[in-house]
């Protein structure tokens, strides 16, 4: 009887550790998209709720690599990414909760570790939260589009051939475009991706995400 009790107390006690560490190693798995979703600088601190994604990077997490050139190039955001089609369309609305300056949503756009982009919700020095965007070719190429009213917006990113558009919209209707270019990557994946530069972390809630593959028509606005 001793020896059952003993089973049972340890039993009890390792199902927790157990169901721990799968929940921070594990992958969300998320309704729509390809498959396998894979990490970059996995972060323990993620969730799904009714179809959304919410992703929190710690501290001075980034991923740039300044133009004029020296030490900084940090490559630390936590992103959660997929392979995408050789032409595609995927777009999200993001959340963020931002601290400090900096602190960002973003989709990720992967080629290699010296050619990718990004499209981001991102907190401005004067407050406010902005649309920007980072086009990185072995340097970062760094713009600031337009301010966003609140805390939410739409980004889309699209491929056509070589050439990719960014998009951002208030509504997930009406697209503005916020950049062309191309990265000259064999092959691109794409998702999500949260950082906090200059803070002590943020986190960015994303939902209502589409990913369709075939014909794309980049200069279709609605």
């Amino acid at each position: 009887m001793r020896m059952i009790i003993f089973l049972l107390n340890l039993w009890a006690f390792l199902v927790p550790i157990s169901t721990l560490a799968q929940t921070q190693n594990s992958t969300p798995q998320l309704p729509g998209l390809p498959t396998p979703l894979l990490w970059q600088n996995e972060t323990s601190k993620w969730s799904t709720n009714n179809g959304g994604l919410t992703l929190t990077a710690d501290k001075k997490t980034d991923w740039f690599v300044y133009p004029g050139g020296g030490d900084y190039h940090p490559d630390s955001s936590p992103r959660l990414i997929f392979k995408a089609d050789d032409n595609f369309s995927f777009s999200t609305k993001v959340d963020v909760t931002a601290h400090a300056t900096y602190d960002a949503g973003c989709i990720a756009l992967y080629g290699t570790s010296s050619h990718w982009a990004k499209l981001c919700l991102e907190a401005q020095p004067g407050g406010g939260l902005s649309i920007i965007s980072v086009v990185t070719r072995d340097s970062s190429d760094d713009v600031t589009s337009y301010p966003v009213s609140g805390t939410s917006t739409y980004l889309k990113v699209a491929k056509s051939q070589r050439t990719l558009f960014f998009y951002a919209s208030p509504d997930g209707r009406k697209w503005t475009i916020m950049r062309k270019f191309n990265l000259d990557a064999p092959a691109l994946s794409t998702g999500f991706s949260v950082q906090s530069p200059d803070g002590n972390g943020a986190s960015a809630v994303f939902s209502d995400f589409h990913y369709q593959t075939g014909q794309i028509d980049l200069w279709k606005l609605q």
